[in-house]
């Protein structure tokens, strides 16, 4: 087996990989191949997104809950304490948590479907890329 890809998905994504059953089928098809990062920040803006009345509405339906996503986000990810603080995004300064965790970690893709992110392209080594863009790299 070859070095498993070092990878830092944004909030949205993590979302997304919980309400679209296609996300999470390929999420579910590479996780083998990769070595997921998050950091308190971002564990902690999953956990406030969750709470959102459309969200939350969506989890019910589905029969998931709150602490069953954040079990899920914590069996499948390392968890990170980037020691630097950034500013490179002021659009959206909540951005910079996503780049913190990349760079703590050396990560070699930051995976979002942020405007802010992706119009950066890549972040010192490491390539910013939509889930598509992603999940399609390993076919």
């Amino acid at each position: 087996m070859g070095k498993k890809v070092k990878v830092v998905f944004d909030t949205n994504v993590w979302i997304s990989i919980f309400m679209e059953k296609r996300l999470k089928d390929e999420f579910s098809r590479v996780k083998q191949d990769l070595t997921v990062y998050v950091s308190e920040d971002i564990g902690l803006e999953v956990s406030k997104v969750l709470h959102y009345p459309q969200v939350s509405e969506i989890l019910r339906k589905t029969g998931l809950r709150e602490k069953d996503v954040l079990r899920t986000l914590a069996v499948n990810t390392n968890r990170v304490s980037p020691k630097v603080k950034l500013h490179i995004i002021d659009e959206d300064k909540e951005d910079n948590k996503i780049l913190e965790c990349a760079l703590a970690v050396g990560a070699d893709v930051i995976v979002s479907g942020d405007k802010h992110l992706l119009s950066l392209g890549k972040f010192k080594k490491t390539r910013i890329l939509t889930p598509r863009e992603f999940f399609n790299s390993f076919t």
